[in-house]
């Protein structure tokens, strides 16, 4: 359907700003403040549930450091895995949170607090090769997460130190051979505090406390009750509303999830060693789709889009997910035709979502026109 049956609309207007304007559109307001207040609440929950998994999270670290055996270390792996895809899954949320110009930046910081990758397991630990590399090994780094977080990014984007990528490292191992072994407490030598398992240990405790705090700090600031989050959102009248959440979600289309399916075998992924990349864009896609397109009806397309682009971007969905399902995890492995097939999908999503993309009506839609002369 949409690789031959959609058009384009004509180009959008420019404003005196040069910025492109979509064509007037007349929005039920009653169902515009309807729905946009019940999109604050959901994503209230989705936060609350992702700092939820950042707290069974932190706990499971813990409970490796205490007792290092494989099966606690398989419980944290196992936690990680579910706390990643709950933040995943608050990314179009998040991105509605952050849209004033005022809150961008904030918005960017806590996301590569949380979120940065791809990471370099050398500026984390011991990687083949490199006995002493890392900040394990860097005595003159004290471990507090007031550094961590200075020596986030510091000199290259790779260079994370906080986050779950940076967390992932510590669990998965920069090879993928971690063992729990390796999170041993070592007692001997005049400051066993400095000795490389023990900063392992601290590193890791660390970084797991990183994500927490920022996961409670973004679920105290959501609530509709006076927070500077809310309140912006509130502001603005319920269908400028509808138009910033449409903007944050193509937003999410284009600088999360189209970067996140390489193009090459050569790209960096999200998650290769937790083989995760592929559940974290699935949980991405369906909070975007619940949004738009809710079970029972009532969703952004009712109100935003006419009934063929509905069905379009029903049908893109869903071919989308089953393409997605299909593939390899991480998604770096999958086949690059696949890979390919996906994004154009994922631009197909983005002019329907915009409204751009005119969808004509299906034959067997369209009602027959009697041609028979009327008796006289």
């Amino acid at each position: 359907m949409l690789g031959s049956g959609c058009e384009r609309k004509a180009p959008e207007t420019e404003t005196e700003t040069g910025v492109a304007t979509p064509p007037a559109q007349v929005i039920n307001e009653a169902a515009a403040e309807a729905f946009s207040a019940e999109y604050w609440q959901a994503g209230q929950a989705q936060i609350i549930d992702a700092e939820a998994a950042a707290q069974a999270l932190q706990r499971a670290v813990a409970q490796l450091l205490q007792a290092p055996t494989e099966d606690h270390l398989e419980a944290a792996k196992l936690a990680w895995l579910d706390a990643h895809r709950e933040l995943a899954g608050a990314l179009p949320f998040i991105k509605v949170a952050f849209s004033p110009a005022e809150l961008q930046q904030q918005g960017k910081e806590l996301l590569l607090a949380l979120d940065s990758w791809p990471t370099q397991a050398g500026y984390l630990d011991t990687v083949p090769g490199y006995s002493t590399s890392g900040i394990v090994n860097d005595t003159a780094i004290e471990l507090t997460l007031a550094n961590l977080r200075k020596q986030h990014r510091l000199t290259a984007h790779e260079e994370a130190s906080t986050g779950f990528h940076a967390l992932e490292v510590m669990l998965w191992g920069p090879t993928s051979e971690r063992t729990a072994d390796q999170f041993a407490k070592s007692t001997g030598g005049e400051q066993p505090e400095a000795q490389a398992s023990n900063r392992r240990r601290e590193l890791t405790r660390l970084i797991a406390q990183g994500i927490h705090e920022d996961l409670s700090g973004l679920a105290t600031r959501w609530p509709l009750t006076a927070n500077d989050l809310s309140q912006r959102y509130l502001a603005k009248p319920p269908a400028s509303r509808l138009q910033w959440i449409r903007s944050a979600h193509m937003d999410l289309l284009s600088n999360e999830v189209l970067p996140r399916m390489p193009e090459s075998s050569e790209s960096d992924v999200e998650s290769g060693r937790a083989a995760d990349s592929k559940q974290a864009l699935l949980a991405m896609l369906r909070n975007l789709q619940a949004s738009w397109l809710p079970e029972g009806g009532g969703g952004l397309a009712d109100l935003m889009l006419d009934r063929h682009q509905t069905t379009a971007l029903a049908q893109t969905f869903a071919e989308l997910e089953q393409r997605l399902l299909k593939m390899e995890d991480p998604i770096e492995l999958a086949d690059p035709a696949e890979l390919q097939r996906a994004r154009h999908q994922v631009e197909a999503l983005l002019g329907l979502l915009s409204g751009d993309t005119q969808v004509p009506a299906r034959e067997e839609d369209m009602t027959p026109v009697s041609l028979t002369r009327p008796a006289e």
